[in-house]
């Protein structure tokens, strides 16, 4: 998640950026601080904050989805509240592995004195493991619980990357994966389509390579991360989802088999 990447847009469809040129850069993992917003009844589960209203966010300018003081999106929100809902996930100790690492979820799982955090991205300056999720520099069955928040639709090969997700995992270890979806029977593929123009035109972002659909079970099974598909609809009532600012989203909690 990117600040200033509707920004860099114009630029990136005319120029054919990389992805590595524009990830790079390190203002854009930084949340812009809040200002002239007062509380209110909108409330970020994460970092507490609350407002008469939320920013705007993403290429399409969704209203009320980003927490003024975190940077929190919808999906970040609703991830935090189904990890701190299940004790298992969070308050045991655990070695967690988290991709892409967003800057409202970070600090708040690396301060937990339980948790041996490590973060990995190809591009971000300040994770853990500079590396590819298709080579994880890690031994097998070393981690425990591995999340992962809109990554996976960003790799050309991201069967690869799921086999090396479950592959680090240890027998018994958990998976909570989240992606760009909807509720189409086949996923809309598209990792040969080289010009981030075309890429957003067919996916909606520059630097997406596909929409998935329903058949995400059938790749994270594929990968031996069996899932079960958790929908924010069912999991929160309608009052938390209108006081969290949380939309339509899904997750999939996935465990490796022992």
């Amino acid at each position: 998640m990117l600040q200033g990447l509707q920004g860099l847009l114009r630029g990136i469809e005319r120029a054919g950026l990389d992805e590595g040129d524009v990830y790079r850069q390190e203002r854009l993992y930084r949340a812009a601080p809040a200002r002239g917003h007062r509380r209110g009844l909108l409330e970020c589960p994460i970092c507490g904050y609350s407002a008469t209203r939320f920013r705007r966010f993403g290429l399409a300018g969704r209203r009320n989805a980003q927490c003024p003081r975190c940077g929190s999106l919808e999906r970040h929100r609703f991830l935090w509240m189904y990890l701190t809902a299940h004790g298992r996930l969070l308050n045991r100790r655990l070695r967690v592995l988290h991709t892409a690492p967003e800057p409202c979820l970070e600090p708040r799982l690396r301060g937990r004195p339980n948790l041996r955090y490590r973060s990995i991205d190809r591009f971000n300056p300040f994770a853990d493991l500079s590396a590819d999720l298709t080579a994880i520099p890690l031994p097998d069955a070393s981690v425990d619980l591995v999340i992962s928040c809109h990554v996976l639709e960003h790799i050309p090969d991201h069967r690869a990357a799921m086999r090396e997700l479950a592959r680090v995992l240890r027998p018994g270890g958990q998976a909570i994966v989240m992606v760009p979806n909807d509720d189409r029977p086949v996923t809309e593929e598209g990792a040969d389509v080289a010009s981030p123009a075309e890429r957003m035109r067919r996916f909606g972002h520059p630097y997406h390579y596909r929409n998935y659909g329903l058949d995400i079970l059938d790749f994270l099974a594929e990968a031996g991360l069996p899932a079960h598909r958790v929908s924010s609809k069912r999991f929160l009532t309608g009052h938390k989802r209108r006081r969290f600012r949380i939309n339509r989203n899904d997750l999939f909690h996935c465990c490796r088999p022992r």
